[in-house]
């Protein structure tokens, strides 16, 4: 086992002296005429650090290292892996595991830093401009890619039987008429819903059998819109343009400028 530190003290004097003793010259005496052994002053070393081994055998003993056994083995093993996966996972192309290892043992064998603080500082403020630069960017591209899907799909989607076009861009189309009561946009309406999207994955939805009540004055504007055009108990389907949904911005769940399908069936206006 490589052992980088090692200390020398009276202890291992001592020892030494009893091993050897007999012969050593530190002992004045032979001890066949009945005299007594006398031990010769010695220096004795409190305490003395002495260095071993070069960062090249560190790191060479870490590759050649036998699988955990210990529990203090197995659990720094076991940090090391998952710190180094989850950050891989996380940082992708920009972590580099020589780099990320030299960080490591430099830290935890008190070697000197390869940057001082300052610039470590700088690093990791730079890394984290980079990697907002690079999620801006591809965010943009996200947005521009799925408004050109939209408006390709509105624009061919808005010439079929049936659908009907606002003059806002909502598109719907009539599933199941009534002539019953209309919500007004403050209203408060319980509505059996699905919430789909141009590949066809589903994004939300009501509970089977559990209405969802909602507050219209709170919705994004393509569902209020098309809530107030349905009766009570009628079922229609909402085509919405981001502009009336969710925008270039996007929400946690939804991409930015995400054409929404709605299938919607209104429960009842709540008074």
């Amino acid at each position: 086992m490589n052992v980088r530190y090692f200390k020398v003290g009276l202890v291992v004097v001592s020892l030494l002296f009893v091993l050897f003793g007999c012969n050593s010259k530190g002992v004045e005496g032979n001890g066949t005429n009945g005299e007594t052994p006398k031990i010769v002053s010695l220096p004795v070393i409190e305490e003395e650090v002495v260095q071993v081994g070069s960062l090249e055998e560190e790191l060479l003993n870490v590759t050649n290292l036998e699988p955990p056994y210990t529990l203090e083995e197995r659990f720094s093993y076991t940090y090391g892996y998952l710190l180094m996966e989850g950050e891989m996972r996380e940082f992708q192309e920009g972590l580099l595991p020589s780099y990320f290892a030299r960080g490591a043992l430099d830290a935890g064998f008190g070697n000197p830093a390869l940057l001082d603080k300052n610039s470590m500082n700088t690093a990791l403020y730079e890394y984290q401009r980079k990697i907002i630069e690079e999620a801006t960017k591809r965010l943009e591209e996200l947005a521009a890619k799925n408004l050109d899907d939209a408006e390709s799909f509105l624009a061919i989607n808005g010439k079929r039987e049936g659908v009907i076009t606002t003059s806002t861009g909502l598109q719907y189309e009539i599933l199941k008429g009534t002539d019953e009561e209309k919500p007004l946009e403050d209203d408060v309406v319980r509505v059996n819903y699905r919430l789909t999207y141009l590949d066809g994955r589903e994004g939300d939805a009501s509970i089977r059998g559990i209405p969802s009540t909602f507050d219209l004055s709170a919705m994004i504007p393509g569902f209020r819109e098309g809530l107030m055009l349905m009766g009570v108990g009628s079922e229609f389907r909402f085509f919405v343009h981001p502009n009336l949904g969710y925008g270039a911005s996007g929400s946690a769940k939804i991409e930015p400028n995400t054409l929404l399908i709605f299938d919607v069936g209104l429960v009842e206006i709540v008074d």
